[in-house]
């Protein structure tokens, strides 16, 4: 959330409370308190959007290289035991399909990694057999399928949590503007009604109004530029 977002955050928030503390000033006219059920709502949808916007992807990021580094690491293992297999049995081809270095895998695009090391295993597993003198059973495949499947799940996960913040932002920026016009349109026009008859009110409301920054006061709300971030 932007510094000018704060700001009109808590200018929302203090006239929510101020009218929420007099309610019985504003109960009995039904626009004022539908506008006010409005103002409380929009805050709440503020309040959740602001949440998913401030998420920490960092826990995301980190079980992912996790995933990653141990899949390399047992696809490594695999593809060096098939290939001193290879060597052992003059089998070029079979040798060339596994001859992959950990900086080959290491420094491929995500996806392509993935498919670097589904490759391994499918050719280790046309020749497991062969492996157990080498020190690879079935399980150890079995092993290496599953954290491939395991990196394929989370890959996606910190491209989505940056999605899903991205749209929180963008979401925000609308709520702000249903507060602004809420406020400008509906609920400043009927605190006019009280400016003769409750004038205390009235001048708190009109305090409440103010946007305080940086220890100082801006003009009125009706008087601010629209938002355009």
């Amino acid at each position: 959330m932007t510094d000018k977002q704060e700001n009109k955050r808590s200018m929302f928030t203090s006239v929510k409370n101020l009218l929420y503390a007099h309610n019985s000033i504003w109960a009995g006219i039904p626009a004022m308190a539908d506008a006010y059920s409005r103002l409380e709502n929009i805050l709440s949808e503020i309040d959740t959007q602001s949440q998913i916007q401030a998420g920490n992807i960092k826990g995301i990021t980190e079980q992912k290289q996790k995933e990653e580094d141990e899949m390399i690491q047992s696809a490594l293992e695999m593809a060096t035991t098939v290939k001193a297999y290879a060597s052992l049995v003059v089998d070029n081809e079979l040798k060339d399909k596994v001859s992959y270095s950990p900086s080959d895998l290491r420094n491929s695009r995500d996806t392509v990694l993935k498919d670097i090391c589904q490759n391994i295993h499918d050719v280790a597993q046309s020749v497991i057999s062969e492996l157990g003198d080498f020190g690879k059973t079935p399980e150890d495949l079995q092993q290496l399928q599953k954290e491939i499947d395991d990196y394929a799940d989370i890959l996606s996960r910190p491209r989505d949590a940056v999605a899903t913040r991205a749209a929180a932002t963008s979401e925000l920026v609308n709520l702000f503007k249903q507060a602004d016009e809420l406020l400008r349109n509906q609920i400043d026009n009927l605190m006019v009604s009280f400016k003769a008859s409750e004038p205390r009110f009235y001048t708190m409301y009109d305090n409440a109004r103010k946007i305080v920054s940086l220890g100082r006061r801006s003009e009125h709300e009706e008087e601010e530029p629209e938002m355009d971030d």
